[in-house]
Protein backbone atom coordinates (compact mmCIF):
# COMPACT_ATOMS: atom_id res chain seq x y z
CA UNK A 1 0.00 0.00 0.00
CA UNK A 2 1.43 3.56 -0.79
CA UNK A 3 1.45 5.97 2.23
CA UNK A 4 -0.19 8.25 0.02
CA UNK A 5 -3.45 6.02 -0.67
CA UNK A 6 -3.52 5.51 3.53
CA UNK A 7 -2.85 9.49 4.13
CA UNK A 8 -6.14 10.00 1.54
CA UNK A 9 -8.34 8.04 2.93
CA UNK A 10 -11.85 9.49 4.01
CA UNK A 11 -13.09 8.94 7.42
CA UNK A 12 -16.25 10.94 7.64
CA UNK A 13 -19.15 10.71 6.07
CA UNK A 14 -18.80 9.18 2.93
CA UNK A 15 -19.60 11.63 -0.18
CA UNK A 16 -20.77 10.57 -3.26
CA UNK A 17 -21.01 13.45 -6.17
CA UNK A 18 -24.11 13.61 -8.07
CA UNK A 19 -24.93 11.08 -10.78
CA UNK A 20 -22.29 9.11 -9.30
CA UNK A 21 -24.10 7.29 -7.00
CA UNK A 22 -24.71 3.88 -8.79
CA UNK A 23 -20.81 3.39 -9.86
CA UNK A 24 -19.83 3.92 -6.16
CA UNK A 25 -22.59 1.72 -4.78
CA UNK A 26 -21.74 -0.97 -6.87
CA UNK A 27 -18.12 -0.72 -6.27
CA UNK A 28 -18.81 -0.92 -2.54
CA UNK A 29 -21.19 -3.80 -3.13
CA UNK A 30 -18.12 -6.00 -5.58
CA UNK A 31 -15.85 -5.34 -2.90
CA UNK A 32 -17.83 -6.82 0.17
CA UNK A 33 -18.92 -9.49 -2.11
CA UNK A 34 -15.34 -10.10 -2.59
CA UNK A 35 -15.01 -9.70 1.46
CA UNK A 36 -17.72 -12.41 1.28
CA UNK A 37 -15.99 -14.57 -0.81
CA UNK A 38 -12.31 -14.32 0.41
CA UNK A 39 -13.56 -15.04 4.13
CA UNK A 40 -15.74 -18.26 3.20
CA UNK A 41 -12.44 -19.24 1.35
CA UNK A 42 -9.97 -18.25 3.88
CA UNK A 43 -11.21 -16.92 6.66
CA UNK A 44 -10.02 -13.55 7.79
CA UNK A 45 -8.16 -11.38 5.43
CA UNK A 46 -5.29 -9.76 4.99
CA UNK A 47 -5.69 -6.54 3.88
CA UNK A 48 -2.36 -5.83 1.46
CA UNK A 49 -3.65 -8.97 0.20
CA UNK A 50 -6.97 -8.24 -0.42
CA UNK A 51 -6.26 -5.25 -2.41
CA UNK A 52 -3.91 -7.02 -4.66
CA UNK A 53 -6.36 -9.47 -5.34
CA UNK A 54 -9.47 -7.18 -6.09
CA UNK A 55 -7.10 -5.01 -8.00
CA UNK A 56 -6.29 -7.96 -10.39
CA UNK A 57 -9.61 -9.20 -10.39
CA UNK A 58 -12.06 -6.24 -10.94
CA UNK A 59 -9.05 -3.68 -12.36
CA UNK A 60 -9.87 -1.29 -9.50
CA UNK A 61 -7.22 0.91 -8.42
CA UNK A 62 -5.75 0.39 -4.80
CA UNK A 63 -6.60 3.98 -3.38
CA UNK A 64 -10.63 2.80 -4.35
CA UNK A 65 -10.19 -0.89 -3.28
CA UNK A 66 -9.17 0.51 0.30
CA UNK A 67 -11.42 3.50 0.96
CA UNK A 68 -14.45 1.32 0.29
CA UNK A 69 -13.31 -0.67 2.41
CA UNK A 70 -12.60 1.64 5.49
CA UNK A 71 -15.97 2.93 4.52
CA UNK A 72 -17.30 -0.53 4.99
CA UNK A 73 -15.69 -0.79 8.29
CA UNK A 74 -17.10 2.55 9.57
CA UNK A 75 -20.56 1.32 8.21
CA UNK A 76 -20.07 -1.88 10.52
CA UNK A 77 -20.21 -4.07 8.12
CA UNK A 78 -16.41 -5.41 8.67
CA UNK A 79 -13.41 -4.78 11.03
CA UNK A 80 -10.21 -4.47 11.53
CA UNK A 81 -7.79 -6.80 13.42
CA UNK A 82 -4.09 -6.40 14.61
CA UNK A 83 -2.79 -9.38 16.26
CA UNK A 84 -6.65 -10.31 17.32
CA UNK A 85 -7.39 -6.75 18.62
CA UNK A 86 -10.14 -5.17 17.11
CA UNK A 87 -9.46 -1.59 15.90
CA UNK A 88 -11.80 1.32 14.40
CA UNK A 89 -11.08 2.70 11.07
CA UNK A 90 -9.39 5.95 12.88
CA UNK A 91 -6.65 3.82 14.94
CA UNK A 92 -5.77 1.48 11.74
CA UNK A 93 -5.28 4.48 9.86
CA UNK A 94 -2.88 5.97 12.15
CA UNK A 95 -0.90 2.53 12.23
CA UNK A 96 -0.30 2.36 8.14
CA UNK A 97 0.24 5.67 8.07
CA UNK A 98 3.28 5.31 10.31
CA UNK A 99 3.74 1.72 9.00
CA UNK A 100 2.16 0.81 5.91
CA UNK A 101 3.68 -2.71 6.33
CA UNK A 102 1.87 -3.47 8.79
CA UNK A 103 -0.34 -6.52 8.84
CA UNK A 104 -4.22 -5.54 8.77
CA UNK A 105 -6.70 -8.17 9.19
CA UNK A 106 -10.05 -7.81 7.55
CA UNK A 107 -13.13 -9.58 9.73
CA UNK A 108 -16.61 -9.83 8.32
CA UNK A 109 -19.04 -9.62 11.23
CA UNK A 110 -21.05 -12.41 12.23
CA UNK A 111 -25.25 -12.11 11.63
CA UNK A 112 -27.43 -11.47 14.45
CA UNK A 113 -30.25 -13.55 15.66
CA UNK A 114 -33.26 -12.04 14.86
CA UNK A 115 -35.21 -12.81 17.09
CA UNK A 116 -32.15 -10.34 19.13
CA UNK A 117 -32.15 -7.98 16.28
CA UNK A 118 -36.32 -7.56 16.81
CA UNK A 119 -35.60 -7.33 20.57
CA UNK A 120 -33.24 -4.61 19.91
CA UNK A 121 -35.13 -2.79 17.81
CA UNK A 122 -38.03 -2.69 20.78
CA UNK A 123 -35.26 -1.00 23.22
CA UNK A 124 -34.80 1.51 20.61
CA UNK A 125 -38.14 2.73 20.02
CA UNK A 126 -38.59 2.80 23.79
CA UNK A 127 -35.53 4.98 24.07
CA UNK A 128 -36.86 7.08 21.64
CA UNK A 129 -40.40 6.92 23.42
CA UNK A 130 -42.50 5.19 20.28
CA UNK A 131 -41.47 7.69 17.99
CA UNK A 132 -41.15 6.51 14.51
CA UNK A 133 -37.99 5.65 12.29
CA UNK A 134 -37.30 3.56 9.57
CA UNK A 135 -37.91 0.13 10.43
CA UNK A 136 -34.33 -1.44 9.41
CA UNK A 137 -33.89 -4.94 8.44
CA UNK A 138 -30.41 -4.44 8.14
CA UNK A 139 -28.47 -5.33 10.58
CA UNK A 140 -25.85 -2.50 9.62
CA UNK A 141 -27.78 0.18 9.29
CA UNK A 142 -29.65 -0.52 12.18
CA UNK A 143 -26.12 -0.55 14.21
CA UNK A 144 -25.17 2.66 12.52
CA UNK A 145 -28.56 4.24 14.56
CA UNK A 146 -27.36 2.47 18.05
CA UNK A 147 -23.59 4.16 17.24
CA UNK A 148 -25.48 7.32 17.07
CA UNK A 149 -27.01 6.63 19.94
CA UNK A 150 -24.19 6.16 22.03
CA UNK A 151 -22.03 9.52 20.57
CA UNK A 152 -25.33 11.08 21.63
CA UNK A 153 -24.99 10.58 25.16
CA UNK A 154 -21.64 11.56 25.85
CA UNK A 155 -22.05 14.81 24.01
CA UNK A 156 -24.89 15.46 26.86
CA UNK A 157 -22.67 14.35 29.19
CA UNK A 158 -19.49 15.54 28.65
CA UNK A 159 -20.81 19.14 29.83
CA UNK A 160 -22.32 18.08 33.12
CA UNK A 161 -19.26 15.35 33.74
CA UNK A 162 -17.31 18.91 33.95
CA UNK A 163 -19.74 20.22 35.84
CA UNK A 164 -20.39 18.15 38.39
CA UNK A 165 -16.50 18.33 39.44
CA UNK A 166 -17.20 21.22 41.30
CA UNK A 167 -18.25 21.51 44.64
CA UNK A 168 -21.60 21.30 45.63
CA UNK A 169 -22.89 20.24 42.13
CA UNK A 170 -24.49 16.88 42.25
CA UNK A 171 -24.49 13.33 40.15
CA UNK A 172 -20.62 13.12 40.20
CA UNK A 173 -21.25 9.58 40.65
CA UNK A 174 -23.97 9.01 38.64
CA UNK A 175 -22.63 10.73 35.60
CA UNK A 176 -19.10 8.66 35.86
CA UNK A 177 -21.17 5.37 36.42
CA UNK A 178 -22.78 6.40 33.01
CA UNK A 179 -20.09 7.80 31.05
CA UNK A 180 -18.08 4.46 32.27
CA UNK A 181 -21.30 1.98 31.19
CA UNK A 182 -21.10 4.00 27.59
CA UNK A 183 -17.21 3.72 27.48
CA UNK A 184 -17.95 0.25 28.05
CA UNK A 185 -20.60 -0.67 25.29
CA UNK A 186 -19.34 1.69 22.84
CA UNK A 187 -15.94 -0.39 22.59
CA UNK A 188 -17.96 -2.81 20.45
CA UNK A 189 -15.97 -2.17 17.29
CA UNK A 190 -18.67 -4.42 14.66
CA UNK A 191 -22.50 -4.54 14.53
CA UNK A 192 -23.01 -8.18 15.69
CA UNK A 193 -21.26 -7.01 18.88
CA UNK A 194 -22.81 -3.53 19.36
CA UNK A 195 -26.61 -5.08 19.17
CA UNK A 196 -25.72 -8.03 21.40
CA UNK A 197 -24.43 -5.68 24.24
CA UNK A 198 -27.42 -3.23 23.60
CA UNK A 199 -29.23 -6.67 23.75
CA UNK A 200 -27.64 -7.99 26.90
CA UNK A 201 -27.76 -4.62 28.74
CA UNK A 202 -31.35 -3.86 28.19
CA UNK A 203 -32.31 -2.98 31.65
CA UNK A 204 -29.16 -1.09 32.49
CA UNK A 205 -29.85 1.12 28.94
CA UNK A 206 -33.23 2.01 29.84
CA UNK A 207 -32.34 3.22 33.62
CA UNK A 208 -29.11 5.14 31.86
CA UNK A 209 -31.78 6.44 28.98
CA UNK A 210 -33.74 7.85 32.59
CA UNK A 211 -30.35 9.19 34.57
CA UNK A 212 -29.74 10.94 31.21
CA UNK A 213 -33.10 12.58 31.31
CA UNK A 214 -32.82 14.05 34.63
CA UNK A 215 -28.97 14.59 34.46
CA UNK A 216 -29.28 16.27 31.24
CA UNK A 217 -32.66 18.01 32.38
CA UNK A 218 -31.10 19.43 35.57
CA UNK A 219 -28.05 20.59 34.33
CA UNK A 220 -30.11 22.22 31.79
CA UNK A 221 -32.87 23.83 33.61
CA UNK A 222 -30.90 24.79 36.75
CA UNK A 223 -27.06 25.25 36.26
CA UNK A 224 -26.90 29.05 36.18
CA UNK A 225 -28.69 29.10 39.57
CA UNK A 226 -26.63 26.15 40.90
CA UNK A 227 -23.78 28.24 40.14
CA UNK A 228 -25.16 31.21 41.61
CA UNK A 229 -25.61 29.35 44.68
CA UNK A 230 -22.25 28.01 45.02
CA UNK A 231 -20.80 31.30 44.35
CA UNK A 232 -22.45 32.52 47.36
CA UNK A 233 -21.49 30.29 49.33
CA UNK A 234 -17.43 30.53 48.62
CA UNK A 235 -18.49 34.23 48.91
CA UNK A 236 -19.94 34.08 52.41
CA UNK A 237 -16.88 31.98 53.11
CA UNK A 238 -14.27 34.77 52.22
CA UNK A 239 -16.42 37.32 54.10
CA UNK A 240 -16.99 35.40 57.58
CA UNK A 241 -15.76 37.79 59.75
CA UNK A 242 -18.27 40.12 59.12
CA UNK A 243 -21.59 38.25 58.51
CA UNK A 244 -21.14 35.33 60.63
CA UNK A 245 -21.84 38.27 63.77
CA UNK A 246 -25.35 37.96 62.83
CA UNK A 247 -27.34 34.56 64.55
CA UNK A 248 -29.51 34.82 61.96
CA UNK A 249 -27.25 34.57 58.82
CA UNK A 250 -25.23 32.15 60.27
CA UNK A 251 -28.31 30.16 60.52
CA UNK A 252 -29.46 31.00 57.06
CA UNK A 253 -25.83 29.27 55.73
CA UNK A 254 -26.20 26.26 57.31
CA UNK A 255 -29.63 25.77 56.62
CA UNK A 256 -28.25 26.06 52.99
CA UNK A 257 -25.62 23.79 53.21
CA UNK A 258 -27.36 21.04 54.83
CA UNK A 259 -29.83 20.79 52.12
CA UNK A 260 -26.84 20.97 49.51
CA UNK A 261 -25.46 18.27 51.53
CA UNK A 262 -28.22 15.58 50.85
CA UNK A 263 -27.87 12.99 47.84
CA UNK A 264 -31.10 14.52 46.18
CA UNK A 265 -30.64 18.11 46.84
CA UNK A 266 -31.24 18.80 43.01
CA UNK A 267 -35.04 18.10 44.02
CA UNK A 268 -34.84 20.67 46.11
CA UNK A 269 -34.42 23.73 43.76
CA UNK A 270 -37.39 25.84 44.98
CA UNK A 271 -36.46 25.59 48.39
CA UNK A 272 -33.00 26.80 47.92
CA UNK A 273 -33.76 29.45 45.73
CA UNK A 274 -35.89 31.35 48.50
CA UNK A 275 -33.39 30.15 51.17
CA UNK A 276 -30.47 31.74 48.96
CA UNK A 277 -32.79 34.83 48.24
CA UNK A 278 -33.30 35.32 52.04
CA UNK A 279 -29.72 34.96 53.05
CA UNK A 280 -28.61 37.59 50.16
CA UNK A 281 -31.25 39.80 51.80
CA UNK A 282 -30.03 39.32 55.26
CA UNK A 283 -26.55 40.00 54.32
CA UNK A 284 -27.36 43.51 52.40
CA UNK A 285 -29.43 44.48 55.44
CA UNK A 286 -26.60 43.62 57.97
CA UNK A 287 -23.68 45.39 55.65
CA UNK A 288 -26.52 48.07 54.90
CA UNK A 289 -26.83 48.43 58.80
CA UNK A 290 -23.14 48.98 58.90
CA UNK A 291 -22.89 51.74 57.12
CA UNK A 292 -25.72 53.23 58.66
CA UNK A 293 -23.98 53.15 61.45
CA UNK A 294 -20.92 55.24 60.01
CA UNK A 295 -23.07 57.45 58.94
CA UNK A 296 -24.16 58.22 62.12
CA UNK A 297 -20.92 58.65 63.62
CA UNK A 298 -19.86 60.80 60.84
CA UNK A 299 -22.68 63.03 61.47
CA UNK A 300 -21.57 63.22 65.01
CA UNK A 301 -18.12 63.78 64.16
CA UNK A 302 -18.45 66.47 61.87
CA UNK A 303 -20.79 68.01 64.06
CA UNK A 304 -18.49 67.94 66.99
CA UNK A 305 -15.55 69.93 64.90
CA UNK A 306 -18.12 72.18 63.27
CA UNK A 307 -16.76 71.11 59.78
CA UNK A 308 -17.60 73.17 56.68
CA UNK A 309 -20.79 72.50 54.72
CA UNK A 310 -18.91 71.18 52.00
CA UNK A 311 -16.72 68.65 53.79
CA UNK A 312 -19.81 67.77 55.85
CA UNK A 313 -22.27 67.05 51.89
CA UNK A 314 -19.27 64.99 50.38
CA UNK A 315 -18.33 62.73 53.20
CA UNK A 316 -22.11 61.94 53.79
CA UNK A 317 -22.76 61.58 49.99
CA UNK A 318 -20.53 58.85 49.62
CA UNK A 319 -21.48 56.95 52.65
CA UNK A 320 -25.18 57.21 51.77
CA UNK A 321 -23.83 56.59 47.69
CA UNK A 322 -22.49 53.20 49.00
CA UNK A 323 -25.00 52.28 50.68
CA UNK A 324 -27.48 52.35 47.77
CA UNK A 325 -24.59 50.43 45.83
CA UNK A 326 -25.04 47.77 48.56
CA UNK A 327 -28.95 48.05 47.98
CA UNK A 328 -28.49 47.06 44.29
CA UNK A 329 -25.43 44.36 44.89
CA UNK A 330 -27.04 41.32 43.60
CA UNK A 331 -24.12 39.22 45.16
CA UNK A 332 -22.38 39.11 48.77
CA UNK A 333 -18.88 39.60 47.09
CA UNK A 334 -19.79 42.98 45.85
CA UNK A 335 -21.51 43.70 49.26
CA UNK A 336 -18.54 43.44 50.68
CA UNK A 337 -16.57 45.30 48.23
CA UNK A 338 -18.97 48.17 49.25
CA UNK A 339 -18.86 48.09 52.63
CA UNK A 340 -14.61 47.92 52.09
CA UNK A 341 -15.15 51.06 50.01
CA UNK A 342 -17.48 52.95 52.82
CA UNK A 343 -14.66 51.91 55.84
CA UNK A 344 -11.43 53.56 53.83
CA UNK A 345 -13.87 56.58 53.00
CA UNK A 346 -15.10 56.77 55.88
CA UNK A 347 -11.21 56.56 57.77
CA UNK A 348 -10.28 59.22 54.76
CA UNK A 349 -13.42 61.86 55.45
CA UNK A 350 -12.84 61.11 59.63
CA UNK A 351 -9.18 62.39 59.41
CA UNK A 352 -9.92 65.45 56.79
CA UNK A 353 -12.75 66.47 59.82
CA UNK A 354 -9.81 66.50 61.91
CA UNK A 355 -7.13 68.33 60.42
Amino acid sequence: MRKQDIENIELGHQQILFGFENNVLKEQDLIMSCIKNQAEEYGPIVLDKFIQYVRESHDLSDFTILQNVFWLAKDLKIHFRINGDILEPRKVKQILTLSPKQSIKIVTNKSINNSVFQDVKNLYQKLFEGKSFNDFDDQYEFSRLLAKKIKDWIVILKPCQSAAQKPFFPFEKEINDCMHFIIKISAKLDSFSLINAFYENKERILKLDDDMKIISGFYTEHLYFWENLTQTIEEFNDNLIELIKDPNIVASFEKLKQILSLSDSYNMVKELKILLNKLIQQCRIALSGKVDSMIVKMKEHLDAHEAGQDLRNKSLYYLRSIKKCISKATNIRSMSLCLIDAEEKFDAFWDEVQI
